[in-house]
């Protein structure tokens, strides 16, 4: 195993000590991994944190001075504004640092709502520090977050059997690395979102990740085989075989077997 020189928990101490000496940051803490507790050698540091609201790019190059002590910043990304969250959102990596050790920060003003705290879809923020005792597990609300899948189940329902044909005429057209494209993004990842809907409806919009702790085993090695078509003509048969579950999986909602949102809403536990 290789050896890295900066840790992913001196990365996570530096930041601490950094947010924490600066009076604009009211609050920071883990997310991801942390929050979930299935933190391995290969996790990434999900780190947020609350600023006053006219703070955040002082902030930011406070924090970008301070991680260069630490060692120099060899990437850093920050995404266009506005996010789907809100907020502001920078990925960066030190050398000297496990590649799989980046930084996603998302730095929050604290007057913008929506901070990514509801338990089902985020489990239990590792608080690094809280000055005001603003972070509060916020209840996620249940009726508008089934609104929003049975609109988007009400989308699949039409667009699934529209863009079949775009993945397999890729292959007869001589042209399999367009259908592979499409085979996970138009076949692969809309039966897994179906899927999520039964399960795990709190993260129906995962895609494709967590799927050991998602979907029950026997479904979760299902899509494992399906996603590693070998060849042109193995691709066609596991489309086939994903859009014969997909229809399967549709004509057993339709007769009652199952109600989207009766699946795990608990993240941490799987439990209802």
């Amino acid at each position: 195993m290789e050896v890295h020189p900066v840790g992913r928990d001196a990365i996570i101490e530096t930041m601490r000590a950094i947010l924490a000496a600066d009076p604009a940051v009211r609050a920071a803490w883990l997310g991801g991994s942390d929050a979930s507790g299935r933190t391995d050698r290969f996790s990434d540091i999900d780190l947020q944190a609350i600023v006053e609201d006219d703070r955040v790019e002082q902030v930011l190059a406070r924090i970008h001075e301070g991680l260069e002590r630490l060692s120099p910043i060899e990437l850093r990304y920050r995404f266009p504004e506005p996010m789907w969250h809100g907020h502001s959102q920078e990925l960066l990596r030190l050398r000297g640092a496990d590649p799989n050790h980046f930084l996603d920060l998302v730095i929050m003003k604290r007057g913008t709502p929506g901070r990514l705290l509801e338990p089902e879809r985020h489990g239990s923020a590792l608080v690094l520090f809280d000055h005001d005792g603003l972070l509060v597990a916020e209840t996620l609300d249940r009726a508008a977050h089934l609104a929003r899948m049975e609109k988007r189940l009400a989308d699949l329902r039409m667009q699934f059997p529209l863009y079949q044909p775009l993945v397999t005429r890729g292959i007869h057209r001589r042209q399999p690395a367009e259908s592979a494209y499409l085979y996970q993004v138009a076949t692969l990842k809309l039966l897994v979102e179906l899927l999520r809907m039964r399960f795990c409806p709190a993260r129906y919009d995962y895609g494709l990740r967590y799927l050991d702790r998602d979907l029950p085993p026997e479904w979760r090695r299902k899509i494992e085989r399906l996603a590693f078509p070998a060849s042109p003509a193995a691709l066609l048969a596991c489309q086939a075989q994903a859009a014969a579950d997909f229809e399967d999986q549709i004509a057993a909602l339709d007769r009652g077997e199952w109600t989207p949102g009766e699946g795990a809403w608990d993240l941490a536990s799987g439990s209802a």
